[in-house]
């Protein structure tokens, strides 16, 4: 990222306040997945609950800065936002494809697999492209009047 030693006070309190409710979430979604466990209820194999709860918070945090119109990155986030979100849509389809051939299940005894906590992680990077564009397009549509 930039050198973003120029920021003013409102910008400093939006990405606080960004990070804040990323965090707060974090804590709740493992906190909820610490009772899952201590009731022993297991809803994802291997590292899917682990991942899926951090891919939440990433995508929770990046849908707040693209709504609120906060620019973390400057020039270089439509890019990255255009590159995560066809990174997200190339495994959503990757995942597709192998349960096309048979290579795996969605369920398999009551818990998400891998490939569908793929799929799922998938989703929630390209929904980040998709809060972009839809955000853009409402931009567009809408133009923000002058407050005077």
């Amino acid at each position: 990222m930039l050198n973003k030693t120029s920021l003013d006070e409102r910008q400093l309190w939006l990405r606080g306040n960004v990070f804040k409710h990323g965090f707060v979430f974090l804590l709740a979604a493992m906190a909820a997945q610490g009772i899952c466990k201590a009731l022993g209820v297991t809803w994802a194999q291997g590292p899917g609950e682990q991942i899926l709860i951090l891919w939440g918070a990433v995508a929770l945090c990046w849908w707040e800065f693209i709504l609120r119109g906060i620019d973390p990155m400057g020039r270089s986030q439509k890019t990255f936002f255009f590159a995560m979100g066809l990174c997200g849509v190339f495994i959503v389809l990757m995942e597709l494809a192998s349960l096309a051939v048979g290579r795996g299940a969605l369920v398999e005894e009551g818990q998400l697999t891998m490939t569908a906590t793929l799929g799922l992680s998938g989703c929630l990077m390209a929904s980040v492209l998709g809060v972009y564009l839809a955000k853009r397009a409402w931009d567009k549509g809408h133009p923000e009047e002058d407050e005077e």
